[in-house]
């Protein structure tokens, strides 16, 4: 009976720990900032807020794969993407037309989950076919194919902070006027979503292509603009969550796998 039991028990971590591993995953990008508008510049037609201008980012997160479907990940956020940005002027009406922008580093600390939706393979290359008379493994089907990938959503929290800059609270002139860029809390969080496509090629996983929005919860920044105009005298109140949409290009590096680590 006994070794009934142990017999039972060996089976039940096989299955449910063989698919346990650990991945970091450093991840390249660039972030878009976003920002809103609390006061318009009425007036000025052209006045738009956002620019979409672009900033570098850099990710470092771990990643515990609990099974096929599940994932739970947290890390560290460095990026361009707490900021703001507008577009004045009207080629029409003033012959004047621009657009300022303003990000700051951030760095955030964001944890959250991953579940595999989807699992697509293309490209179906049938003279391939004889290789896998030489492979092992109920897997070996994907050798046929030139392009496999899985579709991932994930969303989570983060914590934010902003650090000192040289400028906030401070008067800045630009092409036709000025700002001040007042930040009310360097201390944060936002919430996120966004979807992965995690390339891979025989049950390994290689390059991995994010995109992701995320929110701020509260308010970080307050942004009041004064500009000159050929058609007359403008200001406007911009704010700032800290919100950005980014895409992220990135490269797991598996570091355990937990079946092999209890000696199985």
């Amino acid at each position: 009976m006994a070794s009934k039991i142990c017999a039972l028990l060996i089976v039940f971590v096989h299955n449910v720990y063989g698919q346990r591993q650990l991945f970091i995953t450093p991840s390249l990008g660039m972030a878009f900032p976003l920002s809103y508008t609390i006061i318009p510049a009425h007036g000025d037609k052209g006045y738009r807020a956002n620019t979409f201008d672009f900033g570098a980012s850099l990710d470092l997160s771990l990643q515990y794969q609990i099974n096929q479907h599940w994932i739970i990940f947290g890390g560290l956020r460095v990026s361009d993407d707490s900021g703001f940005g507008f577009l004045y002027g009207d080629t029409k009406r003033d012959l004047v037309k621009g657009r300022l922008t303003s990000s700051t580093n951030a760095f955030r600390f964001p944890f959250g989950i991953e579940k595999n939706v989807l699992t697509k393979k293309w490209g179906k290359i049938d003279k391939r076919t004889e290789i896998l008379k030489n492979i092992s493994g109920s897997k070996n089907e994907d050798v046929l194919y030139l392009i496999l990938f899985r579709l991932r959503i994930l969303t989570g929290l983060s914590y934010n902070y902003t650090p000192p800059a040289t400028y906030d609270n401070a008067l800045r002139s630009f092409s036709y006027g000025s700002y001040t860029k007042n930040i009310l809390d360097r201390n944060s969080f936002s919430v996120f979503i966004g979807f992965r496509l995690q390339f891979f090629n025989y049950e390994k996983d290689h390059l991995q292509l994010t995109a992701l929005y995320s929110r701020g919860i509260t308010q970080v920044a307050k942004i009041d603009v004064d500009y000159q105009l050929p058609t007359g005298d403008y200001s406007a109140i911009l704010g700032s969550r800290g919100s950005y949409f980014s895409l992220q290009l990135g490269y797991p590096i598996k570091l355990i796998n937990l079946l092999k680590r209890r000696g199985h």
